[in-house]
């Protein structure tokens, strides 16, 4: 039996994107998987990849002291020494990642490596940053991109299932992500969450999130009509995390920003409407599999750093308060489209997933697609390179440090 091991060592949502790859690999005849993960993650982790084989990291310490960390890692490392892997891949770019990298031979590793003390990324890696020196024309799903690291990835169209609704007249609504920035205020959510209401007949609502999150239920809930407030549910802070599933599966469709469980949504096949701003971006996060729907905010001065100051005063939020979108989102097309948002479909095509624009006006849609297209042809489905390759798209996917200091390892 041959070993391999990913290391998934973000957070929730990112564990559900590494879905492709895991598939990839389990796709090998003799291969056993083996998967590290924050320990956070680990009941959840079962649930999703019951044939993996787990180990765990404090890679988000909490609330633990240094010491115990260090003790939880050194078991951790000890158990993965004693084993012997073919391959070995690292997904994060994180001192942590580079540390764990320290563990292996380079010519073990694919993604990242350290070689000779020094931290290296491989050939993916690389063309994904320089792909977001400009995040507007960024034509990989984050999912396809670690996928693509492996050397036979399967098919998308095998990883998520087709999403259709269970039937039972409820939908749900994450309240907020982990950046604020990125997620609709109570306000403007509450007008969009009664525009679907009405286009669906006055369905069940369900609230999601964490307790931390119960106050902006509770404000959700006094600025919705009383008609459609005996008809929602409050759910913040009751469901753990390895019950979200089964309350998912129970969905028409989850209304969201960029969520883990906008992923393990469209993991489990129930329908996604996803509201997109601020430094979300669809092309790199959005919902994996065909049919999702996405509503992306598109100012100018998208996509933005979520860590550095809003200079424009979130105008990326000001296109989902207006009529026109309100009214499409109610049934209604007739109305004006609010300028700087557009609304899109997920498809799949040989590289992965992409967005379909359907409504607005994507100004970087051309673009986009020719550089996607242009990846497809240079480095195929199925990770085969192109040696050839038109001058304007290879002085964009590979700097100086590409080409004249190739590292010594080959994997990544």
């Amino acid at each position: 039996m041959r070993r391999v091991l990913v290391f998934q060592l973000a957070r929730f949502g990112d564990l559900i994107q590494t879905k492709r790859l895991l598939l990839s690999v389990l796709a090998e005849d003799g291969r056993e998987l083996h998967l590290c993960l924050d320990e956070s993650l680990a009941a959840l982790a079962r649930l999703l990849y019951p044939r993996a084989i787990l180990h765990t990291l404090p890679a988000h310490r909490g609330a633990r002291s240094p010491e115990a960390v260090m003790a939880a890692a050194r078991r951790t490392f000890a158990a993965l020494r004693a084993l012997v892997f073919e391959d070995v891949y690292f997904l994060n770019f994180s001192p942590l990642s580079f540390a764990c990298a320290s563990l292996f031979d380079a010519d073990q590793c694919r993604g990242y490596a350290r070689v000779n003390g020094q931290d290296m990324s491989g050939r993916w890696p690389s063309i994904s940053f320089n792909l977001m020196a400009d995040r507007r024309f960024s034509p990989l799903n984050l999912a396809d991109l670690w996928a693509l690291l492996h050397p036979s990835p399967v098919a998308p169209e095998t990883v998520n299932p087709i999403p259709r609704a269970s039937g039972r007249q409820r939908i749900g609504v994450v309240m907020a992500g982990r950046e604020s920035r990125r997620s609709l205020p109570p306000p403007v959510l509450a007008n969009c969450v009664q525009a679907i209401f009405q286009a669906r007949g006055g369905p069940e609502i369900v609230c999601i999130g964490s307790k931390s999150e119960g106050a902006l239920a509770r404000r959700l809930r006094r600025e919705l009509p009383a008609q459609t407030v005996e008809k929602t549910a409050d759910l913040t802070g009751k469901t753990a995390l390895t019950d979200l599933p089964e309350l998912l599966q129970s969905l028409d469709l989850l209304v969201t920003p960029d969520t883990g469980a906008m992923h393990l949504a469209a993991h489990l096949g129930t329908p996604v409407q996803a509201f997109f701003l601020s430094s979300a971006w669809c092309w790199e996060t959005g919902p994996y599999g065909f049919g999702h729907t996405v509503w992306q905010a598109l100012p100018p001065c998208s996509p933005c750093l979520e860590s550095a100051p809003c200079p424009n005063k979130t105008v990326c939020l000001s296109p989902f308060a207006e009529a026109g979108f309100l009214a499409h989102l109610a049934g209604r097309r007739g109305e004006s489209w609010p300028e700087g948002l557009i609304g899109c479909v997920s498809m799949l095509d040989d590289m992965g997933v992409t967005y379909k624009n359907v409504d607005g006006g994507d100004p970087y849609q051309d673009a986009r697609r020719e550089l996607r297209s242009g990846l497809s042809a240079h480095f195929g489905a199925d990770g085969s390179v192109t040696p050839f390759m038109r001058q304007d798209l290879a002085e964009y996917l590979y700097t100086e440090k590409n080409w004249m200091l190739p590292p010594n390892w080959t994997k990544g």
